[in-house]
């Protein structure tokens, strides 16, 4: 049974739910992280409730593909929804800076005859593993879907301790944003 049919039908289900009810436990605490990193950013904290339901998503989305496992301990799974929300939360600034630039735009030159603005590259909602190199998204990968130390260096050709070390500090950027 490959790992994405592991996550569907009822066993699948409860796994998500039971994800889904560990992030929840940590509401309260993610919420003042979003709020602080939008009232940082010059923005309404107003926006946290939207942007830990897209974490939610996310993370759910995460569990159905397979990439996130429910025996996760609770340090990671904080760490990973942490990495999501913090890039929601930049995609909300870009999305923000975007609006007012073209409000500027608009107020300039009048919305007369102007062409919409084309989407850039900011517009596309980031992966948390996009800040990692190639090794260490496997080596994480690996881990949240179960794989034992041992497993991972010997399917990375590396050893079990330098497996550990890389995990944790994969871990650690994902947590800090980069």
């Amino acid at each position: 049974m490959s790992q994405s049919q592991e996550h569907q039908g009822p066993a699948g289900d409860a796994a998500r739910r039971a994800l889904a009810d560990r992030l929840m436990t940590a509401r309260t605490l993610m919420l003042a992280r979003i709020r602080q990193r939008l009232v940082r950013a010059g923005l309404s904290s107003t926006q946290a409730e939207d942007i830990f339901s897209t974490t939610l998503r996310r993370a759910d989305a995460a569990a159905a593909a397979g990439r996130l496992v429910a025996e996760i301990d609770d340090q990671h799974l904080l760490a990973l929804a942490t990495a999501i929300s913090r890039n929601a939360v930049r995609e909300e600034i870009r999305r923000e800076r975007r609006n007012r630039e073209r409000q500027d735009g608009a107020a300039r030159q009048g919305s007369a005859g102007s062409e919409p603005p084309q989407p850039t590259a900011d517009d596309a909602p980031e992966d948390p593993f996009l800040i990692l190199n190639g090794i260490d998204v496997d080596v994480v990968q690996l881990r949240l879907r179960g794989a034992s130390w041992s497993v991972i260096a010997e399917q990375l050709g590396m050893t079990a301790s330098a497996a550990h070390r890389r995990y944790f500090r994969a871990m650690q950027r994902l947590a800090a944003g980069g």
